[in-house]
């Protein structure tokens, strides 16, 4: 089991990444023992680990542990929503409280019911146990005698003229007077060639959530950013990044995920080939928008002698962030072709994108 978590917890280490911890089904027949539970945490190493990942309850005994084992994967560790808690689990944390940072403290979540979960992310996404639905249900019909009727959701607000964030690139073309490249992404860019190119560790480091909210606001008001005033290099690269998982459809389109996924079957010397093929097949916009930020990553990668972000550790952060299934999330055995696919283009960025030029571009 403990390996089983360490291979786990690895592909995702250079990502932000989510933890929903579901409390219930912990019984005394599944609990790890104590001494377990120290090898776990003395095997966790500290690393840099946008997607989300789901612990079953046997996972960890109390919440104690979990907070303790990601002490060490913490760096990018955006949030935990510990569902079902017990009272138990609270009055644990509260013992331990002042032991673990503040910072890691304001990343954790109770959540009651998994509908709170829904404020939070994109829970339909996640596989969530049947035991864990039944038990939800069970509570609700305890807590008012019968399940809640269902609420009806307003339409969403239309995007502002100015958007930036979860809007198409077609939307930010046409309000932008034409302009292939959207703004967020061109600003984000050249700040971090002028002044990230050598900064250790760029795109893997995390940044304050509610720092990203108010640049993201700032944005999609038409306002100006200027990333000097934040005092910390790793914003616009945290901006650039939620800009692209943030696209309706990913930059690589949801059409490209398959063929994608079969990069791993090619032999290794017509890979590039392919590569070369899938992308050719991309719609005019994503392409140049997709050849200008791999053209970017390509200089960050020829510097990795400074930053130390090689194009196998560019294309583990940005993979997900470039291409996603159209249902669902991810799966782990997709996480190879897709990061191989996204390290061809980067490493291979001459190759790839010299043969076509779009318009305008």
């Amino acid at each position: 089991l403990l390996r089983y978590l360490k291979y786990t917890l690895d592909q995702y280490v250079e990502n932000d990444y989510t933890v929903v911890y579901f409390h219930y089904g912990l019984k005394s027949l599944n609990k790890p023992s104590l001494k377990w539970l120290q090898t776990a945490y003395k095997e966790f190493d500290r690393k840099y680990v946008s997607k989300i990942f789901v612990l079953p309850s046997v996972v960890f005994k109390t919440l104690l542990t979990i907070s303790f084992s990601f002490l060490r994967y913490k760096k990018n560790l955006k949030a935990l929503y510990v569902v079902h808690p017990t009272n138990f689990i609270k009055i644990l944390w509260n013992i331990f409280k002042p032991l673990i940072s503040h910072k890691f403290g304001k990343k954790i979540t109770y959540l009651n019911y998994l509908s709170d979960l829904g404020e939070h992310l994109k829970y339909d996404q996640l596989n969530i146990p049947q035991e864990v639905i039944r038990h939800d249900e069970n509570l609700r019909r305890k807590q008012k005698g019968k399940l809640p009727p269902v609420v009806k959701v307003p339409p969403p607000r239309p995007p502002l003229p100015t958007q930036q964030f979860g809007v198409s690139l077609q939307y930010i073309k046409d309000k932008n007077k034409g302009e292939l490249i959207p703004p967020v992404m061109k600003e984000t860019v050249s700040y971090l060639k002028s002044k990230g190119l050598q900064v250790e560790g760029l795109f893997r480091r995390s940044a304050s959530i509610q720092t990203i909210k108010d640049v993201q606001k700032l944005y999609n008001q038409g306002k100006s950013v200027n990333f000097d005033d934040y005092h910390d290099i790793h914003i616009p690269a945290v901006i650039l990044k939620t800009f692209l998982r943030e696209l309706p459809q990913p930059l690589l389109t949801f059409e490209c995920y398959d063929p994608i996924l079969g990069i791993t079957s090619v032999e290794s010397c017509l890979r590039v080939t392919r590569c070369k093929q899938i992308i050719q097949g991309l719609p005019e916009h994503n392409y140049v928008v997709l050849k200008y930020l791999i053209c970017f990553l390509h200089m960050v990668s020829q510097e990795s002698i400074y930053n130390r972000m090689t194009a196998s550790s560019l294309a583990c952060v940005f993979g997900l962030n470039l291409i996603w299934p159209s249902k669902g999330s991810a799966s782990l055995s997709a996480l190879v072709p897709l990061n191989l696919f996204t390290e061809l283009l980067i490493d291979f960025y001459t190759n790839i994108f010299t043969s076509r030029t779009v318009p305008g571009e």
